[in-house]
């Protein structure tokens, strides 16, 4: 199976606070990896570190088996330009519309696109989402669900081969919860885009997960495929699921 990112002994933190320690992982290419743990564990600084947001502390990371240097503008903007990211807070621009707030990738790495291939991209992906109709809302006119949706939108814009996804659920109803689980599973199974998921919502992990990262005291306590979690007797997994 082909890796997209993996990690070598990778410690992450803040202004030299350790918070992730030796980190040792592989993302593999079609997957949805779901990333777990304790609230505070250190699940969204992993996402972070990977996509350049905060420097790593020690160790290394790789995309498509090349390291990653974080001090190069050109190996950033590539990895930019391949990745998407739906945010735990959506981080939508609250004086655009929902095209201009979809568009904004575009117009980022690809300024001389011509106006109509932008238009038809943005068309597109919304449509992808549910959210053509929508395309002239204002963020502030939409519904906690069609936020999350339009950040996803924004995310799959360039066709990137993975995007992470930080708390995708939180917040929602279990209805709208299940349709965004439901809209990831298609981003998989249909366009073959790989997703690396942080969350703490346990219908979600079951659902979506092909492989699951478990971190424990700031480090790898298992990493594998989701039907494995149960055959370890592990006690901090079993709590973890409410199994004991």
């Amino acid at each position: 199976m082909e890796e997209i990112i993996r990690t070598e002994d990778l410690c992450a933190g803040y202004e030299g606070s350790v918070v992730l320690k030796e980190l040792n992982f592989i993302i593999n290419k079609g997957e949805i990896t779901v990333i777990l743990g304790k609230s505070g564990c250190g699940k969204s600084t992993i996402l972070k570190t990977i996509i350049g947001l905060i420097p790593p502390i020690s160790g290394d990371i790789y995309f498509y088996k090349k390291k990653m240097d974080y001090l190069s503008e050109s190996s950033v903007n590539n990895l930019y330009r391949r990745i998407g990211v739906l945010f735990q807070n959506n981080a939508l621009l609250n004086s655009l519309n929902l095209y201009d707030n979809v568009s904004i990738p575009i117009k980022m790495h690809y300024p001389e696109l011509q106006k109509e291939i932008e238009k038809e991209m943005v068309f597109s992906t919304l449509s992808q989402v549910g959210l053509l109709k929508s395309y002239n809302k204002f963020p502030s006119q939409l519904s906690g669900g069609m936020r999350k949706r339009a950040a996803l939108a924004r995310s799959m814009i360039l066709d990137p081969d993975i995007i992470f996804c930080d708390e995708p659920t939180t917040g929602l109803d279990p209805i709208t919860a299940h349709g965004l689980d439901e809209l990831m599973l298609n981003l998989k199974n249909i366009f073959g885009i790989t997703l690396v998921v942080v969350t703490h919502e346990l219908r979600s992990i079951e659902k979506i997960s092909d492989k699951v990262i478990v971190l424990k005291d700031g480090a790898v306590h298992f990493s594998g495929k989701y039907d494995k979690l149960f055959t370890l007797n592990d006690s901090f997994i079993n709590k973890f699921f409410l199994k004991e």
